[in-house]
């Protein structure tokens, strides 16, 4: 199980922050727009090894990332546009984050290159099996408050906010104690967690769904189309 379960009790803790930003007359997509700017801001606060600005940039982005989706659903500005960019900044951005700092620590540990590539993969790959799931099992879709959802969403160790932990606590040793060490640690965390996250969703699709052939007609939707 990952963080993806307890989000709704993160969210009644960010409530007031998030409603009251969320009453500033931006569109909800310029909300994901400004989030990925900030990204891109981070990358480079990173890769320069500028670890405060970048942890403040990191958990702001983080808090950006709820007012998007808040606005969107309350304010009547939800479009199926601004859902798909809100999924493709929130990657884009963590992954521009996360090499700016690999690339900073790969002064000192060049092998953290391939650390890099290992974890941007696996995150990659991460997102990739739950929309996969998402397109070949509609039968287990559903939709709450605009958002869809799936049993899928809760498996696996590694999603963004487990990426905001592994990787933000180290950054803040890193900053804390002058030391690269406890940063090059939650950079091996992303590339270990995500590859085992996404062993635990293939098991999930294995067991749930090895015997279910998405293009089979079903008595039922027979019935249905009759």
């Amino acid at each position: 199980m990952n963080l993806f379960a307890f989000r709704k009790h993160l969210d009644r803790v960010l409530h007031p922050v998030v409603s009251a930003l969320a009453k500033l007359p931006l569109h909800a997509n310029v909300w994901t727009a400004l989030g990925a700017v900030m990204g891109l801001v981070g990358g480079v606060v990173f890769f320069y090894g500028l670890w405060w600005p970048g942890l403040a940039l990191l958990l702001v982005r983080g808090l950006v990332d709820h007012i998007d989706g808040y606005k969107a659903r309350n304010f009547n500005q939800r479009t199926t546009f601004g859902a798909v960019m809100d999924d493709v900044a929130d990657r884009w951005v963590l992954g521009i984050m996360y090499a700016g700092g690999c690339l900073y620590l790969s002064n000192d540990y060049p092998h953290v290159l391939i650390v890099l590539g290992f974890g941007i993969t696996g995150a990659l790959t991460n997102v990739i099996i739950k929309l996969s799931i998402y397109a070949e099992s509609q039968q287990d879709i559903w939709r709450e408050k605009g958002k869809i959802g799936h049993p899928v969403d809760v498996v696996g160790l590694f999603g963004s906010a487990e990426f905001l932990i592994y990787y933000g606590f180290g950054v803040f040793f890193t900053a804390l104690l002058h030391d690269t060490r406890p940063l090059l640690a939650g950079c091996w965390a992303v590339a270990i967690m995500s590859h085992v996250s996404l062993l635990q969703r293939v098991r999930f699709a294995w067991k749930r769904y090895r015997f279910v052939d998405p293009g089979l007609v079903t008595e039922d939707d027979k019935a249905e189309a009759g």
